[in-house]
């Protein structure tokens, strides 16, 4: 079983960017199990948003405390509770764009990069207080786990997202592109 965690704020998408992963692994005759957890539920509060993965039937009923991935969507999370309780080992994706300090890790991860707020902002994937990256996020992890291919994504991304289709496909194929892994 395959084990995510994606962690943003609130309006950046963690919610249907979970939902989106979770219908491209359906679509490979995965068994999936997506969930949201919500704090304070307003803009710009850290949200959370968990998956399950295998190939057989999920019948756990609880939260993920260890997960094998973990997609954060705002590297400020970095050094917030996002990282309490991960697994040494756990793969890690951040949103980090190259004009702000690097992400501080101290654990044994395989850690990956992606510029998703420039790729969202490039393509005009924005409110008016945030840029929403989920789609360029899920294309990166796409690339980075190797787990799931971007076919697959684009097709969960042209069902569920409700606007700006073309856009939200486009983002998840450049971060697809440009995502990187970096040594610590």
């Amino acid at each position: 079983m395959i084990e995510i965690k994606l962690s943003g704020r609130g309006g950046q998408g963690v919610v249907l960017a979970s939902q989106i992963l979770a219908a491209a692994f359906f679509r490979t005759g995965k068994w999936v199990q997506s969930f949201p957890s919500f704090g304070a539920e307003r803009r710009g509060a850290p949200v959370a948003a968990f998956l399950r993965v295998d190939a057989k039937e999920i019948t756990l009923r609880y939260g993920i405390t260890q997960p094998d991935w973990l997609i954060i969507f705002d590297s400020n999370l970095v050094n917030n509770t996002v990282m309490d309780g991960v697994k040494p080992e756990v793969s890690v994706i951040v949103n980090w764009s190259p004009s702000t300090q690097g992400p501080k890790l101290s654990l044994r991860q395989r850690v990956f990069v992606v510029d998703a707020t420039s790729i969202a902002q490039g393509l005009n994937l924005r409110t008016t207080s945030f840029s929403i990256v989920n789609t360029a996020m899920v294309g990166a992890f796409a690339k980075a786990s190797g787990l799931i291919d971007l076919d697959n994504i684009t097709r969960a991304i042209d069902e569920l997202v409700p606007i700006k289709k073309k856009e939200n496909v486009a983002a998840a194929r450049e971060a697809y592109v440009k995502v990187k892994e970096v040594l610590l």
